[in-house]
């Protein structure tokens, strides 16, 4: 069998409301990664933990930092405008403090972890945080069900554009959580319950500006909510630089459910027994009274146990959001040029099926002068090799990658088969018939779908990398050699 373990760190992060190694009430929760099967298979993996709801940038920094050491500094500019601290927590231990371009990562990310990935990347592409950093230091982006071109879930919360509408069902929900992180910020005993581990908003410290609407956090776009809005994310995804570098890959959920009619008989036993028992106490029949509660006894110790063991990426468990963000999606307006409302109905019960494949664009958002400024060189070029336009339009040369990467796209990147025929700057999709919650410690399979991405990262994307590095990298060209 190939093997598992990674030369270079699996670097997993987590979606929103998610967690790493702190978990919530007194660490007594479940794990958010399946950690026991992840332990025994590739021992070089790190989990981070970032803000529960903060931004993409904001995440990407505090993951930055907990990998590099040293203190979270969201950057002068960034913290100005999203009305927030500068500075966050401090880390004195890293995680992978030799991080550098000879001993790069590989990024993971579930849900809305997939797009913190690659704004991370983006961040140490552009040397954001003045390591010297560049896109050596990443070896490929692994996106778990992803909000890569966003989620029609917010619109169903109430936002409008880059606005969130007052006293909405999002306005609601975030002052509420509002409320809590006040609370929390104030008891610091109660994080240990759930800790949203956002220290740059600190800075707001009345409960009334946390339930205003028109208050610092809630008027604020430097939000988790904000970055998955389908339209924002697609200015951001046409930006993307440095794509062609790494090697990525989606894993696509889907609709599909699995109802567990064996646990669904066992738990309506359970009731009528419980009801014989209240009946046989009424009629004080002793015989049938005990004979009941042995009975429910057992058959609640086989519920119980069936329960634990059940798979919840299969079952029906977020089926509800996901028949409402269907239905909902099918009446929403325009949100942007080419929304296709059937294509974007089908979900998971929290992210559309469609904007996981790949980050989509709009013709529009790409515009020619993007790659024919001065400054352009080849990283800016990237972006239209690993970024898909959502219009059709007509088999030119221009688009012809484009055609191509939905062809290879079909190929299934965690196949051996299928290793040497993987690309770097292409979208490789691996199909799974799981809810959101594939990937994580409640999906009975995770540790299946781990073991075929390290299996992946170790024989293909690493022996790629080292054969690549030994490449010499020709200069950019000048203005002058790109006209001729």
């Amino acid at each position: 069998m190939a093997a598992t373990t990674t030369k270079h760190p699996v670097v997993l992060i987590h979606g929103v409301f998610g967690y790493g190694k702190s978990r919530p009430l007194w660490n007594s929760w479940s794990p958010y990664w399946p950690e026991e099967a992840l332990r025994g298979m590739n021992h070089r993996h790190l989990m981070v933990d970032v803000g529960a709801l903060s931004s993409d940038h904001d995440r990407a920094c505090e993951a930055f930092y907990q990998l590099y050491g040293g203190r979270v500094d969201y950057g002068e500019q960034h913290s100005r405008e999203a009305g927030h601290n500068r500075y966050g927590a401090t880390y004195e231990s890293p995680l992978h403090p030799k991080w550098s371009a000879s001993n790069p990562v590989h990024l993971v990310g579930h849900s809305f972890g997939g797009t913190t990935a690659l704004e991370l990347y983006q961040l140490v592409c552009s040397d954001f945080f003045g390591v010297g950093s560049d896109y050596r230091w990443v070896v490929s982006l692994v996106s778990i069900a992803g909000p890569l071109t966003g989620s029609t879930v917010t619109h169903l919360f109430g936002l409008h554009e880059l606005r969130m509408m007052p006293y909405s069902l999002g306005h609601f929900i975030g002052a509420a959580l509002g409320v809590w992180f006040k609370l929390h910020t104030d008891w610091p005993v109660l994080r240990r319950v759930f800790d949203f581990r956002m220290p740059q908003w600190q800075c707001v410290t009345t409960f009334q500006e946390i339930i205003s609407p028109y208050g610092r956090i809630n008027s604020s776009t430097d939000l988790a909510v904000f970055n998955i809005l389908p339209r924002e994310r697609m200015k951001r995804n046409a930006r993307l630089i440095h794509m062609d570098k790494i090697f990525l890959v989606s894993v696509a959920t889907s609709s599909h459910v699995t109802i567990p009619y064996v646990e669904v008989t066992l738990g309506a036993l359970v009731v009528t027994l419980a009801l014989a028992v209240a009946f046989s106490v009424i009629m004080e029949h002793t015989l049938l009274t005990t004979v009941s509660i042995l009975s429910l006894i057992v058959f609640l110790r086989v519920l119980h146990q069936r329960v634990r063991e059940l798979d919840y990426a299969s079952i029906p468990s977020l089926y509800a959001l996901l028949l409402i963000m269907r239905r909902h999606a099918r009446t929403l307006h325009m949100i942007f040029d080419g929304f296709d409302r059937n294509l974007w109905s089908e979900n998971d019960g929290a992210v559309n099926l469609h904007s996981m494949l790949q980050p989509w664009a709009t013709s529009s958002d790409i515009k020619p002068s993007n790659y024919l400024a001065d400054s352009d060189t080849e990283s800016t070029m990237s972006t239209s090799s690993s970024v898909c336009s959502l219009l059709e339009a007509p088999e030119t040369e221009d688009n012809l990658n484009s055609i191509n990467r939905r062809n290879m796209s079909d190929l299934d990147p965690t196949d051996p088969a299928e290793f040497s025929k993987l690309r770097r700057g292409n979208w490789y999709v691996h199909r799974v018939e799981k809810n959101h919650m594939a990937g994580t410690h409640f999906d009975k399979d995770s540790p299946a779908l781990f073991q075929r991405l390290f299996r992946m990262m170790a024989n293909h994307f690493e022996s790629a990398q080292v054969l690549h590095s030994t490449i010499p990298t020709l200069p950019p060209r000048t203005k002058s050699e790109r006209i001729m």
